[in-house]
């Protein structure tokens, strides 16, 4: 058994056609593998540029402070202690 060759469709005569070939085989139309390379490059150059967008964003973004969780300067310590209630004057 051949191994099998990557191929796609001649857009002239539907035939298939080994993805790094210049020409069909069948037809000998020429076959757009530029175009088709490009649109690679394009489509990872913008991936690449949104996700450095986001990062970048992110990076400019202000930290969350959890108030509970957040280690300050000064210790939190327990509300003072209430006075205790004086007995009534009679």
């Amino acid at each position: 058994m051949a191994p099998q060759v990557p191929t796609e469709l001649c857009s002239r005569c539907l035939q298939p056609a080994p993805i790094n070939a210049r020409r069909c085989p069948h037809c000998g139309d020429v076959l757009k593998t530029g175009v088709r390379k490009m649109s690679l490059y394009v489509a990872a150059l913008g991936i690449v540029g949104i996700l450095t967008i986001v990062a970048f964003a992110l990076w400019l973004s202000p930290p969350t402070i959890d108030p509970d969780n957040h280690p300050s300067g000064v210790e939190q310590s327990a509300p003072p202690p209430q006075p205790e209630k004086k007995p009534p004057l009679n």
